[in-house]
């Protein structure tokens, strides 16, 4: 499948890539937004490796640190709704490309 026959079958299928493309920037925001509250949630407790590197490379470093640490409860929420999300506009995408071959 050559990119001028995707490009064609996600401008048939329009309103569902549009869909599938605003769902997976919600999902890219939450989870930025998650990293940024785990940057600061670690900074706030003196753990300044996870702070820095949360705040350089957001929910990469901030998911681990999330994980690991119970004060990062409401940052390990969001970026992980925040993930789900992503996957589900993923998933719609790739629905797309297969019912439209």
């Amino acid at each position: 499948m050559t990119e001028t026959e995707i490009v064609e079958i996600f401008l048939a299928h329009q309103w569902w890539s549009i869909t599938a493309l605003v769902v997976c920037v919600i999902g890219v925001t939450l989870c930025w937004f998650g990293g940024l509250m785990a940057a600061l949630t670690a900074l706030g407790n003196r753990r300044w490796v996870w702070g820095i590197a949360t705040i350089f490379l957001g929910p990469i470093t901030g998911i681990p640190y999330a994980l690991k640490y119970q004060e990062a409860e409401y940052a390990r929420s969001l970026m992980l709704r925040g993930v789900w999300v992503l996957l589900v506009g993923l998933v719609i995408a790739a629905v797309i490309l297969m019912l439209g071959r």
